[in-house]
């Protein structure tokens, strides 16, 4: 992981996981897709069945919290071990 990125994290990882779920996994990932869908469906059906739309917003939801999720723990580990590595190379330096 480099430097920025580290810091990045470090800065987003303050706001905690449950926060960075909700935010980047269910809010973000429902609403997009959601609006993304209905505009296709629009689009080429020259109509939104707005049955379809609370449907779409717990399916992508869910997709998206497992997602974000994964996504969470990657970085984690990718932080942790960025870190471990940093903190070794200082005591050697």
């Amino acid at each position: 992981m480099k430097e920025t990125e580290q810091r990045k994290w470090h800065k987003t990882r303050q706001m905690g996981k449950s926060k960075y779920l909700l935010i980047y996994g269910v809010l973000l990932w429902s609403l997009s897709l959601t609006v993304l869908f209905g505009a296709i469906e629009y689009l080429s059906q020259g109509e939104v069945y707005k049955s379809w739309i609370p449907i779409r917003l717990v399916l992508f939801a869910t997709l998206g919290f497992f997602i974000s999720n994964s996504r969470w723990q990657s970085k984690e580990k990718r932080y942790e071990a960025a870190s471990v590595q940093g903190s070794q190379e200082q005591s050697k330096g």
